[in-house]
């Protein structure tokens, strides 16, 4: 079909930490206009459950057409572009939830390492690495194959991410009061945060039910002001985060084929755009690693980019 004029079409980045969602008008050269911007929770379901996931993209999309001035009506396309739909299955609820939901004409649900590759590179093409609350690096090349790395959610990875960041932190404290490694000013930073008294309170902190892995993240900030102060180990776990990450963005360009730094890398998550020190550090790392992407861009919202494959969809319906 071809594009009409003033079409409304909604990108939708759902993270474990946050969701968001852009509502914008398309011409019929495909010319996009944001009218509307919306912020809710997080709507990673895997983490938060179906019916908390659900709400928040709601609320993101309600917010969006409030800013826009307008009520929620249906829109010609919408691209979801969601955390931890990574296999068909969960797609393939996301995609039944905003069919039967009436939100829009035409459908797609991506992971949300898609959506920030869209938004962060000119073609669409390269790699994009996320390290917030989790960690993936996904890529696409040329001929339209596509890879990832990491993904594995806070059990079997997450590597590089706040959470793991934090949890390293605290398993440091844990063998600094056991006197099976060395002390770390980690110790008091966490108890004075957590308002605990004794440093095996973290027990209780940790695994009290319900406890939200943002949460949990978030603490991964006293990691970077302790390593700002010369800890030891604070470094070390940021060092390892650092080599981590390197190793989502290499094996996803070897497996694309990526060479001589020939591909375009997009950046996202509170990590990587928040900490410029440590995002220099990763690049540098990939220098030394002959991994040097040819462009870097920090992508703060990939909800545009949810809008660019949302059109695009339409373009080639």
């Amino acid at each position: 079909m071809n594009l009409q004029s003033k079409q409304l079409v909604l990108g939708i980045d759902g993270g474990g930490s946050s969701t968001r969602a852009t509502l914008a008008v398309v011409s019929d050269a495909a010319d996009l206009h944001v009218v509307g911007r919306g912020v809710a929770g997080a709507s990673n379901f895997n983490s938060c459950g179906w019916d908390v996931a659900t709400r928040e993209v709601q609320l993101a999309i309600q917010s969006a057409f409030e800013s826009a001035g307008t009520e929620v009506h249906r829109v010609a396309a919408i691209c979801l572009g969601m955390s931890g739909a990574g296999r068909s299955a969960e797609q393939q609820a996301w995609k039944r939830w905003a069919e039967e939901s009436g939100v829009a004409g035409q459908v797609s649900v991506v992971t949300d390492a898609e959506t920030v590759l869209a938004a962060g590179t000119p073609d669409g093409t390269g790699v994009a690495l996320i390290a917030g609350t989790g960690s993936l690096a996904f890529g696409k090349n040329a001929a339209g194959e596509v890879a990832r790395a990491g993904g594995w959610g806070y059990l079997l990875g997450d590597e590089g991410s706040g959470y793991q960041i934090a949890l390293a932190a605290m398993k440091g404290i844990a063998r600094a009061v056991d006197g099976r490694g060395p002390e770390t000013g980690l110790q008091t930073m966490f108890q004075k945060t957590l308002v605990l008294h004794d440093p095996r309170e973290l027990i209780g902190y940790l695994y009290q039910s319900g406890r939200e892995r943002s949460e949990i993240a978030g603490l991964s900030r006293l990691v970077f002001a302790a390593a700002e102060q010369g800890d030891a180990v604070a470094r070390t776990i940021l060092q390892q985060a650092v080599s981590e990450l390197a190793e989502l963005v290499e094996s996803v360009v070897v497996q694309l084929s990526f060479t001589g730094g020939g591909y375009g890398l997009a950046l996202t998550g509170g990590i990587l755009l928040h900490q410029q020190d440590f995002r220099v550090s990763l690049l540098e790392r990939l220098r030394e690693q002959e991994r040097e992407p040819a462009s870097i861009e920090c992508v703060d919202d990939a909800s545009l980019g949810a809008v660019r494959l949302a059109i695009n969809g339409l373009k080639h319906k």
